[in-house]
């Protein structure tokens, strides 16, 4: 018990150190939080804590199908499992977005992010995408792809794909990448795209590896 406590506790500092200063909780709360969610984080790994796009804490193991690698350079790097948060319900985002039901569903990414901007080899970055999604169904679950695709020099090095039920909503998720200790250096793009019932949405974004 003293030891799930403190991973428990070491997940919460981490938690902190990441979120971005004036964030929505503070670290004691994050920590209540983490107590109260045991699911929280200790799935994914340490590396999984939230980047500066969320201003509050990702919870949860995302519950779906991941599938895809790691390619050429990125060899022998780690995908980690996408933890999850729904940053705004539906109500909030429909109203946000001046939703109604003739528009059927409405797919838009609103932030990409590659948290840290500037990393080492053999460290982890977590790719992070916020997007809002609406379907005319209010009680219904909308199938919602979420692909992230890396580039190094115009070659694909990562390509992964999380495949989910999300409710209406605006949805955070983040994904942990550790990259293999002979990583190369310089500049990788990072194109985030999600997809739910024939609508696509596409952002990039990018990360500096150096020694």
């Amino acid at each position: 018990m003293q030891m799930t406590l403190s991973l428990r506790q070491g997940v919460a500092l981490l938690l902190c150190l990441f979120l971005v200063a004036g964030g929505t909780l503070g670290c004691a709360a994050i920590e209540e939080q983490v107590k109260a969610h045991p699911e929280t984080a200790l799935g994914a790994g340490i590396g999984t804590a939230a980047g500066l796009l969320t201003g509050g804490l990702i919870f949860g193991n995302a519950a779906g199908t991941l599938v895809g690698g790691l390619l050429g350079g990125l060899t022998g790097g780690v995908i980690g499992n996408v933890i999850e948060a729904r940053s705004y319900d539906r109500a909030a985002t429909s109203q946000r977005y001046n939703y109604s039901q003739a528009q059927g569903t409405i797919l838009r990414i609103e932030a990409v992010e590659a948290h840290p901007a500037q990393i080492r080899p053999g460290d982890t970055i977590n790719l992070n995408v916020r997007f809002a999604v609406l379907a005319p169904n209010v009680q219904q679950a909308v199938q919602v792809s979420e692909r992230r695709q890396i580039f190094f020099n115009g070659s694909a090095v990562g390509d992964s794909t999380l495949q989910v039920q999300r409710m209406g909503g605006t949805w955070t998720s983040s994904q942990p990448l550790t990259l293999p200790s002979n990583a190369a250096n310089g500049s990788y793009r990072v194109i985030m795209t999600v997809k739910a019932d024939g609508v696509e949405a596409t952002q990039q974004t990018a990360f500096t590896v150096t020694r």
